[in-house]
């Protein structure tokens, strides 16, 4: 038995010592010991070095050196990571997995996976998992999961995920979600959302969302949202919603909600709502204030217009200050109008512009013949 093993040793070592490998039964398929750098079958190799193409079950050793162009297809299996230019189907790396341009298929590194330009398919990362250009499909990391460029289908990570120009799919995170321009979906985090641009679908976060651009769909917030130019949907929060320019929708908020042109459609505040112009339902614990507001206003504090304003409209307030022009009715304790078209009720009603006896009356007062 020792001579036979002594024989098999004496055979094999002048071929590993004249070529990189030893392939059965031919030097392109079959089984292959070495570093063969086109192959089809079984491979076997300590560490992978100038690989041109493998196809079938590659199994390493130890990382790879200047492999950068190989391609490899069918199952590859890494002691420490598989490492190619491109990897094809099934990835298996008890450190990691790496690609210098694309991962594609099933990729399971227990530490980390990551390419220079793509990942696909479904894609599962201990810790963390990252590419230079784009990841697509089904990805899982432990703690973190980042593209140089875009997410898009399932992603999850324990902790931050982010992508440097949009956002596509499903994205859960434990802390931070972010895209440097585009965020479409479902959007699931503990702490915050944010993209430079746009967030558009359902966003449900523990903290604050907000978006360089617009906030567009349902938005559920723990502390706030907010746009740079306009909020659109379902918005709920329990602090603030506010935007540069407009808020559209459904909107509610335990503290206040404040645009910088126009509010429209149904707006709930716990303390405040204010902007240029409103138009819709308001409700707020404390105040509503604008210049231009339409619809029905309801507060037990006060509801004011800025002067040279207009309110056309139901509004019901403990006080009602308009220093501008009241078309329709005023419910409160004291309602003042600079100019009315229309009827206030109440204690005390003042319209500044009535002829003098009619200024100030108790329980109601009236006009339907002035217009500014």
């Amino acid at each position: 038995m020792k001579t036979l093993r002594f024989a098999v040793v004496l055979f094999i070592l002048p071929l590993l010592l004249n070529a990189q490998s030893l392939d059965i039964p031919t030097s392109h398929y079959g089984l292959s010991i070495g570093n063969s750098k086109q192959f089809t079958g079984l491979r076997i190799n300590w560490s992978d070095s100038g690989v041109e193409k493998i196809t079938g079950l590659n199994f390493t050793l130890w990382r790879a050196k200047e492999n950068r162009n190989a391609v490899v297809k069918g199952i590859s299996v890494g002691l420490v990571m598989p490492e190619a230019g491109k990897l094809y189907g099934l990835q298996l790396g008890m450190v990691g997995i790496s690609a210098e341009q694309r991962l594609a298929g099933m990729n399971i590194g227990l530490v980390g996976v990551g390419s220079g330009k793509d990942i696909l398919g479904i894609s599962f990362a201990g810790l963390g998992m990252g590419s230079g250009n784009s990841i697509a499909g089904i990805s899982v990391a432990g703690l973190g999961l980042a593209s140089g460029s875009s997410i898009s289908g399932l992603a999850v990570a324990g902790l931050g995920l982010g992508a440097g120009k949009s956002l596509k799919g499903i994205a859960i995170a434990g802390l931070g979600i972010g895209a440097g321009e585009y965020i479409t979906g479902l959007t699931i985090t503990g702490m915050g959302v944010g993209a430079g641009k746009r967030i558009k679908g359902i966003t449900l976060t523990g903290f604050g969302a907000g978006a360089g651009e617009s906030v567009t769909g349902v938005t559920f917030a723990g502390f706030g949202i907010g746009a740079g130019k306009t909020v659109r949907g379902l918005q709920m929060t329990l602090g603030g919603i506010g935007a540069g320019e407009s808020i559209e929708g459904v909107s509610i908020a335990g503290f206040g909600i404040g645009s910088g042109k126009r509010l429209r459609w149904v707006n709930i505040s716990g303390i405040a709502v204010g902007a240029p112009e409103i138009d819709g339902l308001t409700i707020a614990g404390v105040i509503i204030g604008g210049k231009e507001i339409k619809g029905v206003t309801i507060t037990p504090g006060m509801m004011r217009i800025k002067e040279e304003g207009k309110y056309t409209g139901i509004s019901v307030s403990s006080i009602n200050y308009n220093e501008g022009e009241q078309v329709g009715l005023s419910l409160g304790l004291f309602n003042y109008a600079r100019y009315l078209q229309g009827v206030q009720i109440g204690l005390i009603n003042y319209v500044k512009e009535n002829p003098m006896i009619f200024r100030v009356l108790p329980l109601i007062n009236f006009n339907f013949g002035y217009s500014k």
